[in-house]
């Protein structure tokens, strides 16, 4: 899907949408860096409903203990990795200068293709390039890298 599509992503809370059976629901679970700060904890996820396909964590800052302002920023699934074992989000090569350039989330205010775009724009690493006609098609939103820790190759969908 292509991201001047309008994608139309919405929150999963208050949609008609529930998570697939037997994968966690992370929505309250606290999110740290591999030195185990608590950078916050995931409000939400952001989904599009056509595709089925979540493409976003609604991160909310609150009470993180690295000094960052508290608000709302949404992560790409495929920048994030659920712990092994503790029910924990982990934001593994995120640094507070990443997280501080992320541009504010609002709940109810459209994500525009502006806006992924520039969220995205944060995490590539300079000199890369994406040639990928498909926005999607792109590591930052492989689901399986954020399941990969807890779930064995052959027991992932």
């Amino acid at each position: 899907m292509s991201i001047t599509e309008n994608n139309r992503l919405e929150e999963l809370s208050g949609s008609n949408f529930e998570i697939v059976q037997g994968q966690p629901d992370i929505r309250r679970w606290d999110v740290e860096d591999l030195q185990g700060h608590k950078l916050g904890r995931v409000e939400d996820l952001l989904f599009n409903p056509q595709s089925r396909r979540v493409r976003y964590l609604v991160i909310n800052l609150k009470g993180n203990n690295v000094g960052l302002t508290d608000r709302k920023v949404l992560f790409p699934i495929g920048i994030a990795v659920l712990h092994e074992k503790n029910d924990t989000v982990l934001l593994p090569e995120i640094s507070a200068t990443h997280i501080t350039a992320l541009p504010f989330y609002e709940k109810g205010v459209i994500v525009t293709p502006e806006t992924e775009q520039d969220i995205r724009n944060v995490f590539v690493v300079p000199g890369s390039n994406n040639t990928n006609s498909d926005f999607y098609d792109h590591e930052q939103f492989d689901q399986n890298r954020f399941y990969a820790p807890r779930y064995p190759k052959d027991d992932r969908v």
